[in-house]
């Protein structure tokens, strides 16, 4: 909730979310291990993939938007012990995304969906 201690300088909370854009659009590519094959009693056959992540601004919901898919998702079956794609980035990508849009000065207040 914006207050009178908050106003850093801005009118409203808008114009100081709109002060907190950088770029438009960012694009990372994460690489991530799933289970192939799940044999049992802890014997997998692991193999790797990536999860393609968009992050662009939006004026209408005043903030940067999170978008994710995994190209080869047809490959990942969910009854070997994977998840789908919200739970593999919720569980694997979340915080390696949240890490590099700190780095690059991108803060959480920014997200208008994380």
């Amino acid at each position: 909730m914006w207050t009178e201690n908050d106003k850093q300088g801005f009118e409203n909370e808008e114009n100081y979310i709109r002060s907190l854009k950088k770029d438009d659009y960012y694009h990372f590519s994460y690489s991530f291990e799933y289970i192939a094959k799940n044999y049992g009693n802890d014997n997998y056959d692991i193999e790797t993939t990536n999860m393609e992540v968009s992050v662009n601004w939006s004026d209408t919901q005043l903030g940067y938007v999170i978008s994710f898919n995994i190209p080869e998702m047809y490959k990942i079956d969910p009854f070997q012990g994977n998840g789908g794609e919200m739970e593999i980035y919720e569980s694997n990508i979340y915080w390696r995304l949240k890490s590099d849009l700190e780095s690059i000065g991108i803060r959480a207040e920014a997200i208008a969906n994380f």
